[in-house]
């Protein structure tokens, strides 16, 4: 500071040109940060030679968008067409994956300053806040891609409710969420519910027009259209989509191996963040509160269901959720009273402390600070620069699938391919012409209407020339469980190529030009007890179909909404040797699949297309089954006592 002759204090010009300097220069560093976050770069690829399951379904995502195949009827999954930017490599949408991140990144800071200075924040205390969210959102562990929803789906009702004169900012996240409602189906009702939650205080307490929705619905539309997809398929999207989510929980739930201090660390998390919510808004917003508030409460149930349906490693991005909902909610509290402000800062130490729990309950020795503090390095801050010089992903890529190729060799095939159950990463490496039934995982078609549509694909002349094809149960599942409709059209429609089938871990089905004729002869229609022994019919020269049908109680399907039910354990007795103990899915279930013989593995399956099946697959015949809730006490609430067994002769002709 410099005194003039009236004794008036001025700023010295070099000094404020220095503090403008440093300034310029800190908001720079965190734009880069920012960005080198968002924008996939070097590791994205991240294929990993032996995960054929999750290789294979990132890796059809990206397909399914180069082949600008129909979401909603060529493809059925729990994503949609944008899928491909939620995780993965595949040179063809590497840029465009650039560039949407990089609009959504550029997106997300103008939104979340606005909120926080609004909110009153100061500019080192806003620009802190963002790079927290952006390392917390963004964190270089598993997929990301649900910390980055709830980072979107957060902003845009924050701003609505607690600021003002923030229509653009607000404008720009109601058509991120276009997009991003495509990427994963869960993003899209979210999205769905908090438009509507704005839409609705527009008119009722704004007293203005609504048009959060219409953009939304628009941007979501052109979004469609620009992913290669035709208009009137939309309905359909949404519709098979909606079958995939409401079956998931019953179909893809585990008990898990996690301590069950990760489930009520949670909720009591989960319930602290809400509540804390509920305080802040009730201030700002008196009973108009329960808006923002069923939007909190909704993507905290869905974080809930993401991390504990299947309570395995999927807990690391549920925590990861929860981390960031916390540090969104720490702008209400800077201009509310002390206590608001000390709870906030508690429950984001807490949930940071829960998240290195479950890290270190999933990913023990995997160096977590040294993770965290690698995305600051000047290399990874650069990498999105260097990968676009260097294609440091490309040869990455082209490593990963060589070395998939080394694990699992092929011969040539000409035609189109598809490959059961899954594990397509394997057609992807050998450069295969790619042609998916709808549900592309076989593990996925877990409701009648998701199995009958493989099953209807096998028999149109949309199914693909070739088949690989494994018995790959998933979860203990029940062998023929997965896809079992089509089960009956693979053994009448293809044949093996026996030349190429040998010793391989895939046989190799080639589609015939006149194809055998089966036929379902029905046996005995019975309603058989949980935990009773049901007598199944010999096999004599024909394999024994079944279908069985479970019914939930009033109990059992709130229990199914809120969390998940017990799974359902069949016990098989077979005429020599020990039983067996298999996962039994519902939806599945009814569907009808082969009982007996129990085809337990590839080389059985390939039996079946011999006329000397009977006698090599005779030790396999089950004798009796037992079916039970998998609870210690074989019982349950959520099922009717008694079921429904339909048994058939599956008969071929010839």
């Amino acid at each position: 500071m410099q005194t003039s002759g009236e004794g008036i204090k001025v700023s010295s010009p070099a000094r404020f040109r220095w503090s403008r300097l440093a300034r310029l220069i800190a908001v720079t560093l965190a734009v880069i940060y920012v960005f080198s976050r968002f924008i996939p770069a070097a590791g994205m690829s991240d294929y990993a030679a032996g995960d054929a399951l999750d290789n294979s379904w990132t890796m059809a995502l990206h397909e399914g968008f180069v082949q600008h195949l129909q979401f909603g009827t060529d493809l059925v999954f729990t994503h949609g067409p944008w899928g491909f930017l939620a995780h993965g490599y595949h040179p063809q949408t590497h840029l465009l994956a650039v560039i949407i991140w990089s609009g959504l990144a550029l997106v997300f800071l103008y939104g979340g300053r606005q909120l926080a200075r609004e909110l009153g924040g100061r500019e080192f205390n806003v620009w802190t806040w963002l790079v927290l969210l952006a390392a917390l959102a963004t964190t270089p562990l598993g997929n990301d891609f649900d910390s980055r929803l709830v980072l979107f789906l957060m902003l845009p009702l924050l701003l609505h409710f607690f600021t003002k004169g923030t229509a653009p900012a607000k404008a720009a996240l109601v058509v991120s969420l276009g997009c991003l409602s495509l990427v994963k189906f869960t993003g899209l009702v979210e999205a769905a519910l908090v438009v509507t939650l704005i839409s609705v205080d527009d008119v009722f307490r704004g007293r203005r027009f609504p048009w959060a929705a219409p953009l939304w619905v628009a941007s979501l539309l052109v979004f469609w259209v620009l992913a290669w997809q035709r208009l009137a398929g939309f309905s359909a999207f949404v519709v098979h989509s909606w079958q995939v989510a409401a079956g998931y929980t019953e179909a893809m739930m585990l008990p898990g191996n996690a301590p069950s201090w990760s489930l009520w660390g949670f909720v009591a998390i989960a319930v602290a963040l809400w509540l804390l919510a509920a305080r802040g808004m009730w201030l700002k917003l008196g009973s108009w509160a329960v808006l923002p508030l069923a939007g909190v409460g909704a993507v905290l149930f869905v974080t809930f269901k993401l991390g504990y349906v299947r309570a395995d490693i999927q807990q690391l991005n549920s925590a990861m959720a929860l981390l960031v909902l916390a540090a969104l909610l720490l702008p209400l509290a800077w201009r509310e009273s002390q206590p608001l402000k000390v709870a906030a800062a508690i429950l984001l130490v807490a949930s940071g402390l829960f998240w290195v729990g479950i890290f270190q309950t999933w990913m023990k020795g995997n160096g977590l600070a040294t993770q965290l503090a690698g995305t600051f390095r000047v290399s990874n801050l650069l990498a999105p620069v260097a990968d676009a010089s260097t294609g440091y992903s490309r040869t990455e890529y082209q490593k990963e699938l060589a070395a998939i190729r080394a694990i699992n060799p092929l011969p040539p095939l000409s035609g189109g391919v598809d490959l059961y159950s899954y594990g397509q990463a394997v057609l992807f490496a050998h450069g295969l012409s790619y042609q998916p039934r709808p549900v592309v995982q076989s593990y996925f078609a877990y409701t009648p209407a998701l199995a009958q549509m493989n099953a209807a694909w096998l028999r149109s002349g949309r199914a693909a020339s070739n088949v690989l094809f494994s018995v790959q149960p998933l979860d203990g599942r029940f062998p023929s469980l997965d896809d079992g409709l089509s089960w009956p059209e693979l053994l009448t429609r293809y044949a093996i190529n026996p030349a190429t089938s040998q010793g391989r871990a895939y046989l190799l089905l080639q589609r015939k030009a006149m194809p055998r004729g089966y036929q379902l002869v029905p046996l005995t229609n019975m309603e058989a007890v949980f935990g009773g022994s049901v007598k199944v019919p010999p096999v004599s020269n024909a394999p024994v179909w079944v279908e069985l049908e479970f019914k939930k109680t009033p109990a059992g399907k709130i229990i199914s909404a809120a969390y998940k039910p017990p799974i359902l354990v069949m016990t098989a007795l077979f005429r020599n040797g020990p039983p067996g103990y298999y996962r039994i899915v519902p939806g599945m279930a009814a569907a009808g699949f082969l009982l007996s013989p129990v085809v337990k593995d590839t080389k059985s399956f390939a039996a079946l297309f011999g006329s000397d099946w009977p006698a090599r697959l005779a030790h396999w015949d089950m004798q009796s089954m037992v079916i039970a809730p998998g609870t210690v006490s074989r019982s349950s609430l959520c099922y009717e006592p008694t079921f429904q067994v339909r048994f058939y002769r599956l008969e071929f002709s010839e």
